[in-house]
């Protein structure tokens, strides 16, 4: 959501974020923030939620089970934000509010006030779904505002009509927002150095859940592979991987998109930012789908032809050959990122955000 807010910043709009924890988060994309809600973050939630552990790491999990257990978790935490985000808006007076897809409360104040929403997607998967099985399940919270279910919405999807999204309102071109950190010297000069790259990562959330069980076998097999592998994990317990190979280089947290400006192929998890950041920049990847929407996104990125697809224990020194080697994967990643450069950018949808305010 971050360049869309500051696309919006930059055409001379005010841009407020009423923010869960951890606000801190929002700090490096310069945008001011209240933080809404009691303190909680989404993984307390879940685990109070659930009385424990979170039910996170499953392959064998049908999608509706995930996405029950998705809806369980991400109500209980937007259900905190209500109060607070009612008194922002109140207060601040938006002309228009915009939410992710997975955030239970804002469809409900903005149901309240009367005040345009438009759904930011943040993927492949589709907002409204999620949306009404949340709102199904704060029925009793809404009626308690004076209305019955949220009011009509926009959906703004950051995929090309190609990978799916909603496919009802506007498309944006998906620009990665990572983060801060610094780039590494030897890492600034794009791809094409001495040696191949393979960029290795876990995301943000798989590390806490399950920590790097999911390339143990991985890190075994990287020393026979003519290329170093750049693990970027942060700040992940890495003693399961055992001595490194000489080959396998740990990172500190770095911006993704420019990691993979240097790296001519990625493997990870199958989370929807890694894997759009890696398709903006035009890398094949490697998907080691493990949990939440990791297994939709790993499904069309294979049959889109730019990424690979296989379980954490299935992954061998010739499957990380083709990674590296096969033709068809690499003009598909270039395919794809040229499909997504033809979508508007952010700043071009700023007239479109101006006009569903004009007509409030």
């Amino acid at each position: 959501m971050i360049p869309t807010a500051q696309a919006l910043r930059s055409a001379g709009h005010d841009v407020l974020f009423g923010a869960l924890p951890p606000v801190d988060l929002l700090r490096p994309a310069g945008l001011p923030a209240v933080e809404v809600g009691d303190g909680s973050t989404l993984m307390d939630a879940f685990r109070q939620e659930f009385d424990g552990p979170v039910p996170y790491v499953d392959e064998g999990q049908p999608r509706e089970e995930r996405m029950r257990i998705a809806v369980r978790g991400f109500v209980r935490h937007g259900r905190t934000a209500v109060p607070g985000l009612l008194r922002l808006a109140e207060a601040w007076r938006p002309d228009i509010l915009v939410h992710d897809a997975f955030h239970a409360g804002a469809p409900l104040v903005a149901a309240a006030l009367g005040i345009p929403t438009v759904v930011h997607n943040f993927g492949v998967t589709s907002g409204p779904a999620p949306a009404g099985l949340m709102a199904a399940e704060l029925a009793d919270d809404y009626r308690a505002h004076g209305v019955t279910a949220p009011a009509d919405r926009t959906v703004l999807d950051v995929v090309p009509a190609s990978l799916g999204g909603d496919g009802t309102g506007w498309r944006v071109r998906y620009v990665p927002f990572n983060g801060a950190g610094v780039v590494p010297a030897d890492l600034a000069g794009g791809r094409g150095g001495e040696r191949r790259r393979v960029a290795v990562t876990l995301g943000t959330v798989l590390t806490e859940m399950d920590g790097v069980r999911s390339i143990v076998r991985l890190i075994e097999h990287a020393a026979a592979v003519d290329a170093e592998f750049l693990l970027a994990i942060g700040g992940a317990d890495l003693a399961p991987l055992g001595t490194l190979p000489p080959n396998v280089r740990p990172l500190p947290w770095v911006p993704l998109a420019q990691l993979l400006e240097a790296s001519d192929a990625i493997i990870h998890h199958g989370g929807s930012g890694t894997m759009m950041t890696a398709a903006s920049v035009g890398t094949p990847q490697l998907i080691l789908p493990q949990g939440a929407d990791h297994f939709e996104n790993a499904a069309v990125a294979e049959a889109s032809g730019f990424a690979l697809r296989a379980t954490a224990d299935a992954v061998d020194g010739d499957l990380l050959d083709t990674l590296l080697n096969d033709d068809g994967l690499r003009k598909a990643a270039v395919a794809l990122r040229a499909e997504i450069e033809a979508l508007p950018s952010p700043a071009a949808l700023v007239p479109d955000f101006e006009a569903l305010a004009a007509a409030r």
